[in-house]
């Protein structure tokens, strides 16, 4: 009874604090406090592969939304897929960052062959990873060009429920689009709100250069 107890509460420490950990980085969008918080559990994981790899899998996820798509790309690589399972989703959402950094990097062939051979095969499970994939579709119009679709699929996601950082991403990958057909007050308008919300998030940042430049 006793084993059940401890169990049921490590199970409950554990749920709060994913919870915690995706506020930070949803919510917050401060992904510099969410890898500190990485590596607090890492030194206590430490012995245990399998969640040291989670740990990176989330490390490379921070790097990403900061802007450092080398950095990201290194952890990932160092992971062994042995360590991954479908079962958990980690699997999936190491392929998924992995085909980002790769479409970022302007490594467009190894990102497609990745999107082609393996995303494709996967099935996600739960809302929020069908978010991502949809996301991701959006975003691979995009770097192959195919802006009008891009853009047409990506503005209908904004209706779903989304959190903060996935809205914010989304409305940023617009500007960019709207910036590029001349559509100048429009990619204003979008840029000044990801520059408010989006806190630490490197599109915070280039939003802010990219107004600079319209104005």
């Amino acid at each position: 009874m006793t084993v059940l107890l401890v169990l049921a509460c490590d199970i409950m420490i554990g749920v709060i604090r994913n919870t915690r950990f995706r506020k930070v980085l949803d919510w917050e969008c401060d992904p510099e406090k969410y890898l500190k918080m990485i590596d607090r559990q890492e030194r206590k994981y430490r012995r245990n592969s399998r969640a040291v790899t989670i740990l990176d899998i989330n490390r490379a996820a921070a790097y990403l939304i900061m802007g450092d798509y080398s950095k990201a790309l290194e952890y990932l690589n160092s992971i062994e897929e042995s360590e991954l399972s479908e079962k958990n989703d980690s699997y999936y959402v190491y392929t998924i960052n992995r085909i980002l950094c790769y479409y970022e990097l302007g490594e467009i062939e190894k990102a497609e062959a990745l999107y082609e051979t393996e995303l494709v095969r996967l099935c996600p499970y739960g809302n929020r990873l069908k978010k991502s994939v949809e996301i991701l579709v959006g975003e691979r119009y995009f770097f192959l060009h195919r802006y009008e679709e891009s853009y047409a699929y990506l503005k209908k996601l904004l209706s779903c429920d989304l959190h903060k950082r996935q809205y914010l991403g989304i409305l940023y990958r617009l500007a960019l689009m709207d910036h590029i057909n001349g559509e100048k007050e429009l990619a204003m308008g979008k840029y000044k709100k990801i520059v408010k919300q989006g806190n630490k998030l490197w599109i915070a940042r280039d939003a802010s250069e990219r107004l600079k430049e319209l104005d």
